[in-house]
């Protein structure tokens, strides 16, 4: 029997976050389900209480094989989350209610400082005896809530009311849909509202503390890997440790990124050049990553730094279908059956619902809505397409509108609620069939860390792609012929819609251009991925052992 050698990966995602909607979250199931062929490897992923569930959810859901790894973490989701969730299910309820403007801003101010400092207590409730504790501090601010009562519950009242009445009304003028639409996007992302945004901090500080102790009580791992550079408190490990970073997008694109959840997206920028500053070793997606941005940027000594591609994704197996006649006949009728599925979760559920067979026609591209994924270049692209150019297709897209106004409103001022649908949170299965039946999937990305997943997941299951040009594709897709025809400039929208007409037009020579390259890079697995990061990790494990021999 082989020894068995144990590594550690460290995950710290503040709650509510689903990680079968993160690309890190897919990441790290390829990279586990990689590690198959090596009998003499196991992984303890050490995570928040509130990750538990969900990265469970994920690995099942990839199909990763539950004797490669085991999920530690500190016990007990603080009760004050529980309490976070439930207002927010109880927000999200389909209601419109009329608001008193001014009165209650006096009880406000009266409770903020007791509220600020009770949340700083209940994020650290996780037993009985802190909750015993917590309740006794408590007793003053029920007190004051009854003193109250006999104001702010006619207010209620008066409001649910007035809901009843004027509620129709309300949801039909553009301010309150604004609103509406406004208030949708803080639950989506509540990082975003004041309070539960100090809540938060106060609660990952908390957890990260009980990670450490978690990580301080194990025996026997050898070493830790963190895939992303979010958590500073990565660092206090005492161990060796090796850190990635897929990319820093918030030095290229501040401007973008300081409209999303304001103060929040300054801390998480914060804490990834904290956690560069005081990392040991650091691995990139690409060489762009690292000379450009660690070595050039953040004066990262070029020795401490590894380049380690992306193995392809691949997602034939999700759609294939055999025992047919028409075996690709057969897969196309399935994907469309899962697409139907998948239109359930779409924001214009109306109209959605109305397609029949999921028997549509369309672009596609699978990304989440952040400022460098340049979405309302896409959108100009396309709108010039649909209505100057006649290409009479629909653009199927993964994120979520809210996340970005500015996306949402160019949809409804352009009238395209019937030509953009908007499918976020697909199963992997779903992907697969989006992929499937697009007649051209399409990537405008300004920024990424590695190669887009794109250009690999539309090609195994028989679809071209057109990409933006950016260094870290040059990189990896490296023929001439196939530069010319599938890059177009991201920050030109013309050029973009050129190159989109133009694929849609030739998508088999294009498909046969492509290929051969894909068939280059489906050639490195995920098991090579894994093989690299375990010689890096080991290569830190002599060095360490030898250091303290020394010494």
């Amino acid at each position: 029997m082989p020894v068995i050698k144990e590594y550690g990966i460290y995950v710290a995602y503040p709650p509510t976050v689903d990680l079968r909607a993160e690309g890190l979250g897919r990441y790290l199931a390829a990279f586990l389900k990689g590690s198959e062929g090596r009998s003499d490897v196991r992984f303890t992923i050490v995570c928040p209480s509130w990750s538990n569930d969900s990265l469970e959810e994920l690995f099942d859901s990839e199909g990763v094989p539950k004797d490669r790894f085991r999920v530690v973490g500190p016990r007990g989701k603080p009760y004050v989350l529980y309490a976070y969730e439930a207002w927010k299910a109880y927000q999200q309820r389909d209601r419109s209610s009329g608001r008193l403007k001014h009165i209650g801003r006096a009880i406000a101010a009266g409770v903020t400082q007791a509220q600020t400092r009770l949340g700083r207590r209940a994020v650290q409730v996780n037993s009985v005896s802190t909750l015993l504790l917590f309740c006794i501090e408590a007793l003053p601010m029920a007190g004051l809530f009854l003193l109250l009562a006999p104001i702010w519950v006619p207010i209620v009242l008066v409001n649910r009311w007035t809901a009843i009445f004027r509620g129709s009304i309300r949801r039909v003028t553009p301010k309150v849909a604004a609103k509406k639409n406004r208030l949708k996007a803080l639950l989506d992302q509540p990082q975003g509202i004041g309070f539960v945004q100090r809540l938060f901090a106060d609660m990952e500080q908390t957890e990260t503390q009980r990670m450490q102790r978690v990580i301080e009580r194990l025996r026997g791992v050898s070493a830790w890997y963190c895939p992303a550079a979010f958590w500073p408190a990565f660092n206090q490990i005492k161990a060796p440790r090796l850190m990635c970073v897929p990319d820093v997008v918030l030095t290229d694109f501040p401007v973008g990124f300081s409209s999303v959840n304001g103060d929040y997206t300054l801390q998480v920028f914060e804490n990834v050049e904290k956690a560069i500053a005081d990392s040991d070793n650091l691995v990139a997606y690409s060489g762009a990553i690292k000379w450009g941005t660690l070595v050039d940027r953040y004066g990262v000594d070029e020795d401490k730094v590894s380049v380690i591609y992306h193995a392809p994704n691949k997602l034939d197996r999700s759609v294939t279908v055999t025992g047919f006649p028409d075996p690709e006949k057969a897969s196309k009728n399935y994907c469309r059956s899962i697409l139907s599925q998948a239109f359930l979760k779409g924001e214009n559920i109306d109209y959605l619902a109305g397609i029949k067979n999921g028997d549509v026609q369309f672009l596609f591209y699978a990304s989440q809505f952040r400022p460098n994924k340049n979405i309302l270049s896409l959108l100009r692209a396309y709108e010039y397409l649909l209505r100057s150019r006649h290409v009479s297709l629909k653009l199927i897209l993964t994120g979520n509108p809210r996340h970005m106004p500015e996306i949402q409103d160019f949809i409804v001022q352009h009238r395209l609620e019937e030509e953009v649908l908007c499918l976020p949170k697909l199963s992997v299965d779903e992907l697969a069939a989006c992929y499937k039946l697009a007649t051209l999937a399409v990537n405008p990305s300004l920024s990424e860390g590695g190669c887009p997943f794109t250009f690999t997941e539309a090609l195994s299951v028989g679809t071209p792609v057109v990409m933006a040009k950016i260094p870290v594709s040059q990189e990896v897709l490296t023929d001439p012929v196939l530069q010319e025809l599938t890059f177009f400039d991201p920050y030109d929208w013309k050029d973009m819609a050129e190159r989109i007409q133009w694929g849609v037009a030739n998508r088999e020579k294009l498909l046969a251009v492509q290929l051969p390259t894909y068939e280059q890079l489906v050639q490195r697995t995920w098991q090579d991925v894994v093989n690299e990061h375990l010689d890096i990790l080991d290569r830190m494990v002599s060095q360490r052992g030898a250091a303290e021999g020394i010494s």
